[in-house]
């Protein structure tokens, strides 16, 4: 490549990142809807209420059963959710889907099918003994089971039918988050995702803990920065999210961005009081020798600022994406962040999970 070349190309992608990081005071927000943009939280079976009651054994009423193989009747569920089909006819009229907890835990727990006549009950099963004791909790077909005291051990799912047979149903479990649950948040329609709520307002999904309602949250805190240099010139873009109001939350869901991506993120909307500050500066070496920087953001407003009800009321949501496998927030998808509000970076792409 000659040198004439190279350096056109040096001064395009100087050119390119100068507009990048002018300092415009222009508002932004035009090109994406961020008002209409929905991606609002998922509410199902939030009215589902939590029973504190510890699953009582009737010893009376003692199963046998052999070591589960998945075969039969019997099917050994690796892990502590479920989502199968399957159906109960005369030679084969009892299923037992038995799993274990590692601790005590809360279980949420569904049987979905048209036969009324179809039960699925809570059982404790002894291997030493080779017994399974029926509990006092079960549930009929359409209505969610929740109760917060699964002890850890082994356990199983028994699905039978009091009269009528031959019809299919689904089964469905959730026992991976800690006992003590108050709340559903959000599950999915599988129930192999599910958000619960506990006393000290912790959130909890799939067993890992996401934030603390009204508490510091730290872990929340978001910054993106971006800083570009050449011959002792440069320009710098920073936002930063921080003492995170929580307003709600949703998911879990899959997050897709130009910037991050993460197959388990929450959204949490941020309410107002949540501090936002956004900066951008440039330096050119001259000569002249040139210098400015902005701390005022993409609607206009001076930063660092707390979230007020214009924010909340007039530029859609404002949404921290947390990466619950991470840990730790990755993105902030709102019209205050400069890469979407002036169409840099395309629209994320967010799925809710199954």
């Amino acid at each position: 490549m000659s040198i004439k070349r190279k350096s056109s190309i040096i001064v395009f992608i100087i050119t390119l990142m100068v507009g990048l990081f002018s300092l415009s005071l222009t508002t932004y927000g035009a090109e994406v809807d961020f008002k209409a943009f929905n991606v609002k939280p998922h509410l199902s079976n939030q009215n589902v209420e939590f029973s504190d009651e510890v699953p009582v054994l009737d010893k009376t009423k003692g199963v046998t059963i052999k070591k589960p193989a998945s075969i039969n009747s019997n099917y050994n569920i690796s892990g502590d959710r479920m989502f199968f089909n399957d159906s109960l006819v005369e030679t084969d009229p009892d299923d037992f889907w038995f799993f274990n907890a590692s601790d005590d835990r809360s279980i949420l727990f569904e049987i979905e099918t048209d036969n009324p006549d179809y039960v699925v009950e809570l059982y404790k099963v002894d291997w030493e003994t080779e017994t399974a004791y029926p509990t006092s909790i079960s549930g009929s077909p359409g209505n969610i089971v929740a109760n917060s005291q699964l002890i850890a051990g082994d356990w199983a799912l028994r699905v039978y039918s009091t009269e009528t047979m031959g019809d299919n149903y689904t089964i469905k479990m959730n026992a991976t988050n800690p006992s003590g649950a108050t709340s559903i948040i959000s599950t999915s329609p599988s129930l192999l995702q599910a958000i619960l709520l506990y006393p000290n307002r912790e959130v909890y999904s799939n067993g890992n803990y996401v934030l603390t309602v009204d508490g510091s949250n730290s872990h929340l805190d978001w910054e993106r920065e971006y800083y570009f240099s050449w011959d002792g010139n440069y320009n710098q873009r920073t936002h930063s999210v921080s003492d995170a109001k929580v307003k709600s939350i949703a998911g879990p869901v899959s997050y897709q961005s130009d910037y991050a991506s993460s197959d388990n993120a929450i959204l949490v909307y941020l309410d107002k009081e949540t501090l936002f500050m956004h900066h951008v500066s440039s330096f050119r070496s001259g000569p002249p020798t040139q210098y400015e920087d902005s701390f005022v953001d993409t609607i206009g407003k001076t930063t660092p600022r707390r979230l007020d009800d214009d924010d909340l009321n007039n530029w859609g949501d404002h949404i921290i994406i947390f990466d619950v496998n991470k840990g730790r927030s990755i993105d902030f998808f709102s019209v205050l962040n400069f890469y979407y509000a002036s169409s840099v970076e395309s629209v994320p792409t967010i799925e809710f999970l199954n």
